[in-house]
């Protein structure tokens, strides 16, 4: 409860710290779950604070974890697919009342109608599988499909996903209530069934490569385009599938992506 491996994402709401103890950056270890910290600035030291009686081994890390998602307990690892386990979860979110959480290698995401109060505790919706019990992914993308899925955000009683395999962003714009359930807007792809290719793919205002993650306060929308080396930006909530980006960061223009704008960063062989 008080040790990570390599975490991934991180969330907070309503004085609650969500922590992804996994990664898909190839750090280990990968513990395939989720920390929850309740009332988290009560466990962190005042800043003139004398720590004296601790028996851990750094003296300032007192925090440890109430409850565990994805694991029966703190000691397991495992990975899973049912409605209580994870297979390399990156990303969660959270706007204090529903927790969201995008297993990656389960090419889903979990939606829990409240937070968590006991370790292990089920998923209540499942998205982008028909069930809890499968993880695979699906070749043709559609409104209810998901691969690779990272990035996560709940805002104002919508549902962001980032559906990086696909090269896609979808949106709810309620959070979903039945398992499968499609999205009603997809961002980078001019439709729900279609997908960028892997080499070469264009880049433009509407396209995205390999997005990891998505965020919005409300008004606008965010989101990293990491094949594409930018971020994009919304300047209001796409209401049509295929939006262009109003506005781009990291490149000079909308049909550049060059990492730090040079075509070879490796000198030739």
């Amino acid at each position: 409860a008080r040790l990570l491996g390599s975490p991934g994402g991180v969330a907070y709401a309503n004085g609650s710290l969500f922590v992804v103890d996994s990664n898909r950056v190839q750090a280990f270890p990968v513990q395939n779950r989720v920390l929850i910290y309740e009332n988290i600035s009560s466990q962190i030291p005042a800043a003139n604070q004398q720590i004296t009686g601790t028996s851990v081994r750094c003296p300032v890390c007192q925090a440890a974890a109430n409850v565990v998602v994805g694991q029966p307990d703190f000691m397991s690892t495992d990975p899973g697919v049912t409605a209580s386990t994870l297979n390399v979860p990156n990303h969660v979110a959270s706007d204090g009342k529903v927790l969201v959480i995008s297993d990656t290698n389960n090419n889903r995401v979990l939606i829990y109608n409240s937070i968590p109060g006991v370790n292990g505790a089920s998923a209540n919706v499942v998205l982008g599988q028909s069930d809890f019990n499968t993880g695979k992914g699906t070749p043709t993308p559609s409104a209810s499909s998901l691969l690779g899925p990272e990035g996560v955000w709940v805002q104002d009683g919508r549902l962001f996903v980032a559906d990086t395999n696909n090269n896609r962003v979808l949106i709810w714009n309620k959070i979903p209530t039945s398992n499968n359930q499609p999205a009603d807007i997809v961002l980078g792809q001019p439709n729900f069934t279609a997908r960028s290719p892997v080499l070469n793919p264009p880049v433009n205002a509407q396209t995205m490569s390999a997005p990891v993650s998505v965020t919005s306060d409300g008004t606008h929308v965010f989101v990293t385009d990491l094949g594409n080396n930018r971020v994009l930006i919304w300047n209001s909530i796409p209401t049509s599938n295929g939006q262009a980006a109003d506005v781009e960061i990291g490149q000079p223009d909308f049909s550049s992506s060059d990492p730090n704008h040079v075509a070879n960063i490796c000198p030739s062989t």
